[in-house]
């Protein structure tokens, strides 16, 4: 759970992060929410080598090791709570549908004054439909305005009936092109734009996000073809573009995950000034 976010919808809002997504966007950020298993992550930069975190496991286990066995790491916790050094953490910790509702409870008074609320964002949250729905239809009892910041790549049928109680949807398309599609993120993007139809034939306000990459999804025809899809198929729709950025480098490190990191080039103001014309040119505005 994110506190205080600006940035994932109107207001201050609570963003919370659901595990498990069917891509494997080669720029992700967030690459431990590919799967919903625990995870332990090492801070090497944080850490000062006491050996307290070993000294504390039950196994004997130094997360330190280039040599370490997350096989036969239980995710107790105890290492993590034990670094004097904060250089350990959990992710994907199985958390309580009231739990998070208290703490969302909590941060109700910035919601009111901000016109903010919930955004609930992954990995892709649809994935944990049926977890997603008990929060949702919390975040309804107490009047909780609920966004949802989704990749597209989920199951229709499965979630259908949650589009009554989302107030507005950030939805990627990455790329037009379905093969360039699934070279990148592994998968072909025909259920994503399907979705994105759906979503918008539901009547939910949605904002398509684009993660601006120079190497990927940069180039003149592909933007313009994404703009005709949203003139002929979500008109009305705002365009959203988000140059890529190198924050979640570390987490690649942390997870011990390197090999699945990819650097792509950032856009420069000037291009992203560019391709945000080109949407303007199809009537498309900026989501502000």
């Amino acid at each position: 759970m994110q506190d205080y976010s600006i940035h994932d919808g109107d207001g201050v809002r609570t963003t919370i992060f659901l595990a498990g997504c069917g891509l494997r966007c080669q720029w992700c950020a967030n690459p431990e929410s590919w799967t919903q298993h625990k995870k332990l992550a090492y801070h090497a930069h944080k850490c000062k080598g006491c050996h307290t975190c070993q000294t504390v496991c039950p196994q004997g286990l130094d997360p330190a090791s280039q040599d370490f066995d997350s096989t036969r790491c239980t995710f107790c916790g105890q290492c993590v709570a034990a670094c004097p050094q904060k250089a350990l953490q959990l992710a994907c910790d199985p958390k309580d549908a009231d739990a998070i509702l208290d703490q969302v409870r909590r941060d109700e008074i910035f919601f009111r004054h901000s016109g903010g609320g919930v955004t609930f964002s992954g990995g892709e949250p649809f994935v944990q439909h049926q977890f997603l729905r008990r929060l949702m239809a919390g975040c309804e009892r107490l009047g909780i305005s609920v966004w949802v910041e989704s990749c597209g790549f989920f199951k229709w049928d499965q979630c259908s009936d949650l589009m009554a109680r989302i107030d507005h949807v950030f939805f990627d398309i990455k790329h037009m092109d379905s093969e360039t599609h699934r070279q990148f993120t592994g998968q072909g993007n025909e259920t994503i734009l399907e979705n994105a139809k759906r979503i918008f034939a539901a009547g939910v306000p949605i904002t398509i996000r684009i993660p601006l990459i120079a190497e990927v999804n940069l180039d003149e025809k592909n933007l313009t073809q994404t703009a005709q899809f949203m003139q002929k198929h979500l008109p009305g729709s705002l365009i959203e573009l988000l140059p890529y950025h190198e924050l979640g480098k570390a987490k690649y490190s942390a997870f011990r995950m390197q090999d699945a990191f990819h650097a792509f080039t950032t856009p420069s103001e000037a291009q992203l000034e560019v391709a945000y014309s080109i949407f303007e040119r199809h009537g498309i505005g900026r989501y502000q």
